[in-house]
């Protein structure tokens, strides 16, 4: 069962003959999606509120629309996009928390201040190979990250970095590589992590389930904000 598939099968049931998504990005399986965006084509006569309503009433239980909106047949929701923006949440009590079981990565206690002061070398425009999955299909590892900020809030420490794109597993290998250095276990910084473009120089990749796909922007198009993003302030 994807997300997806779930999104599909209900909205076929609205429209009366089956459609088909397109969607913003995948995202592996365990991470989640606060801000994700799908179009569709219809022949079909519904309101917004028609499709909202019939879409949630008949999609999984945890998945949700949060708003649908008629748009330029020119709009795509991965190509027309501009920037992403990513969530992950660290919950560093020595264990998983016992209500958000799957939805933060359960860790020790990490140095806030240190992961934020050390993410602001990834800002810019970088080779971003020693963060890049194998298996990435992405013709190139150069991406533009346009802010990395981590900061505490009560018992959790959180991760916001938007980018113009990610390659794989990019937001999950910083996470780790931040990981390591809010617990004093980095072995290089990011400054020589970037320039050395070898994967193999990090950790493991940091768990799925602390992740979050929080925000897609499309400045040419007039389109609603994204859903609430877990426990971080709207800039």
């Amino acid at each position: 069962m994807t997300v997806q598939a779930s999104l599909e099968r209900a909205l076929s049931q609205v429209a009366n003959h089956p459609v088909s998504l397109r969607v913003a990005g995948r995202t592996d399986a365990g991470v989640h999606a606060s801000g994700q965006v799908a179009s569709f084509t219809t022949l079909a006569s519904r309101t917004s509120a028609q499709w909202l309503r019939g879409a949630n009433a008949l999609s999984e239980l945890d998945v949700q629309i949060d708003w649908v909106e008629a748009v330029p047949m020119t709009f795509h929701p991965r190509f027309s996009a501009t920037a992403r923006r990513y969530v992950y949440l660290f919950y560093d009590q020595g264990g998983e928390h016992p209500m958000l079981r799957g939805q933060t990565w359960g860790c020790s206690a990490l140095d806030a201040d240190a992961m934020h002061r050390a993410a602001q070398a990834l800002v810019g425009e970088h080779d971003f190979s020693s963060f890049r999955g194998s298996g990435c299909q992405s013709l190139t590892p150069m991406r533009r990250v346009n802010r990395c900020e981590v900061i505490r809030q009560g018992a959790f420490v959180i991760m916001d970095i938007e980018a113009n794109a990610f390659v794989l597993h990019m937001v999950r290998n910083i996470a780790r590589c931040l990981h390591d250095i809010g617990c004093g276990r980095a072995q290089q910084d990011i400054t020589d992590l970037l320039a050395a473009r070898d994967r193999t120089l990090l950790g493991a990749t940091a768990p799925p389930q602390g992740l979050y796909l929080a925000q897609v922007s499309y400045p040419d198009y007039r389109l609603p904000p994204p859903g609430p993003i877990p426990l971080v302030r709207r800039y």
